[in-house]
């Protein structure tokens, strides 16, 4: 599976059940067909990019004009 693909399924089940814990994301993205290295992967892109926020172990994303005032 491709990189984007994974990011993009990863984007979708968060934003579809925010307050998931890395668990639960990566399990769900694992179950379709994503291997785990790109799930980790993944998500370490996304935080890299500002684009999830993890607060008390549980990821939400961010939405863009807070990501605008932390650039």
């Amino acid at each position: 599976m491709d990189m984007k693909d994974v990011m993009n399924q990863v984007r979708e089940d968060i934003r579809k059940l925010p307050g998931s814990h890395f668990s639960d994301v990566y399990l769900r993205t694992v179950e379709r067909g994503a291997s785990g290295g790109d799930v980790r992967a993944a998500l370490y892109e996304m935080l890299k990019r500002d684009e999830v926020r993890i607060k008390d172990g549980k990821f939400r994303m961010i939405a863009p004009v807070e990501r605008r005032r932390s650039a």
